[in-house]
């Protein structure tokens, strides 16, 4: 979802404060309905207001929640504001809106409340069902306001109900924290945790059969050795996931540890314009070494890329990479993964109103599903996804968006889906600090595989709220 940018700063009306206290209020009450009913029934995918692909948040990858602390750009500089932070999709635009003090640190907390109405809620290519979708989404962030060293917590919730019938629904959340330990002005040492519930909706990776969905918890911890020199700078360090289905696993005890360790090593040609390669190595552990079907899932492999970064701040901050990932299994009959990987990433500003965000990206995925008897090996995974924003007034935003990925399941499986996301939508400011805004969500999945193709239309009204 594009961050709220940031309005003229203020003190927080009273307004403002009686409008966020009475969603809080609904919020706590639904909290409490969702808590006390058990989810038994598919469920629809969470809507999403970007068109990150269905793999954006997947087993094995760590749902951005949260901004990094660390103040670094890939060119390995040292800044208050990136281009990135600077979109008018992302913000803070002009003046940081103030949140509430807490000794050294600050508190910011939102909320958004949603009702869609939704075409295909199951996600088939017939016998579509349609419903109404009523979503309360509450979080927050705290961030310490030291001159040294950087902490944060997070916490985010989205609570789902449906209008035909009160089994449809869902319940997930992420908490976190990260922080940076500054040893010396050149280096610096990084630390993640974060346990998060996750729901992956009919339609997306990962999920087994028609009509279902599945609930994954996630727990992700990184540690990490940075320095930034001049002309040199590095990172690297490990980082863990267990992932275990709670929910949903096709009957193929599909939980696993991953293992990684990766890096960065640049050079800086400018201080605008560097070089670099990401090394990186996975091991992946599956409680059940051997599925039903037979097939040990174990794996391990590399995935190295070599490429270029430039960053002016503000204005704009671009890297590419290219390289080669490889991936080995325990199984014989599992044969290796190979190919390009590719990762591009691009945040322009061509004025204080306008800002374009790009992603790019291919590599290999813990992706895994089960077909007729026939279980799947890992997807190779190729993405793009751009977004814009149009800020014509402090008080208004337009955006819109489109992604694609594809996901090649490799051997025994031999499938290939796509999915293709197309969104617009716009945020009304009443006050600073609450926001309404309407949006349209078209989705696609195209598959080489009969009876797997469907078509999605949502159509959402937000209410939300921040300090």
């Amino acid at each position: 979802m594009p961050s709220t940018p940031s309005l003229l700063r203020c003190r927080v009306p009273v307004a403002a404060s009686t409008a966020l206290a009475a969603l809080g209020l609904a919020a706590v009450m639904w909290s409490a309905s969702a808590v006390a009913q058990v989810t038994t029934a598919p469920t629809t995918t969470p809507t999403t207001t970007t068109t990150t692909p269905p793999g954006g948040v997947q087993p094995g990858v760590r749902p951005g929640t949260a901004a990094p602390t660390a103040r670094t750009t890939p060119t390995g500089q040292t800044q208050d504001q990136s281009a990135r932070d600077a979109s008018v999709l992302r913000g803070p635009r002009q003046d940081q809106l103030e949140g509430l003090p807490l000794g050294s640190f600050v508190v910011h907390p939102r909320l958004a409340v949603d009702v869609e109405y939704d075409d295909n809620v199951f996600r088939t290519d017939t016998n579509r069902v349609s419903d109404w979708v009523f979503r309360v989404r509450p979080g927050i962030t705290v961030d310490s306001e030291w001159d040294q060293h950087a902490l944060q917590f997070y916490a985010t919730g989205e609570f789902a109900r449906y209008a035909s019938s009160s089994t449809l629904g869902y319940e997930s959340f992420t908490v976190g924290t990260r922080g940076r330990y500054d040893i010396t002005d050149e280096w610096a040492l990084n630390g993640e945790a974060e346990f998060a519930r996750i729901r992956l909706g009919p339609g997306q990776p990962g999920v087994v059969g028609f009509s279902t969905d599945s609930i994954v918890h996630q727990f992700t911890s990184g540690l990490s050795v940075s320095y930034n020199g001049d002309p040199f700078y590095a990172r690297i360090g490990p980082r863990f996931q267990r992932v275990v289905y709670v929910q949903g696993d096709g009957g193929i005890d599909q939980d696993f540890n991953q293992y990684d360790i990766a890096a960065r090593f640049g050079y800086k040609i400018t201080p605008e314009l560097s070089v670099f390669i990401d090394p990186s190595y996975t091991w992946v552990r599956y409680d059940r070494q051997i599925d039903p079907f037979g097939f040990q899932r174990n794996s391990h492999g590399f995935d190295i890329r070599g490429g270029v970064a430039y960053d002016i701040t503000r204005t704009i901050t671009a890297e590419a990479g290219l390289g080669y990932f490889h991936r080995d299994y325990n199984d014989p009959r599992l044969p290796p993964v190979g190919g390009l990987s590719a990762l591009a990433r691009l945040y322009w500003n061509p004025t204080d109103q306008i800002s374009i965000e790009l992603e790019g990206k291919r590599g290999v995925t813990e992706y895994r599903t089960a077909v007729v008897g026939v279980a799947s090996g890992n997807a190779i995974s190729t993405s793009m996804q751009v977004r814009a924003g149009y800020l014509p007034i402090d008080q208004l935003l337009f955006d819109a968006g489109f992604a694609w990925q594809q996901l090649d399941y490799t051997a025994p499986l031999n499938r290939t889906d796509n999915y293709y996301t197309f969104d617009i939508g716009a945020k009304y400011y009443i006050i600073p600090q609450v926001f309404v805004g309407p949006r349209y969500i078209h989705e696609i999945r195209s598959s080489d595989n009969a009876g797997f193709d469907y078509r999605d239309n949502r159509y959402l009204l937000t209410l939300g709220g921040q300090l």
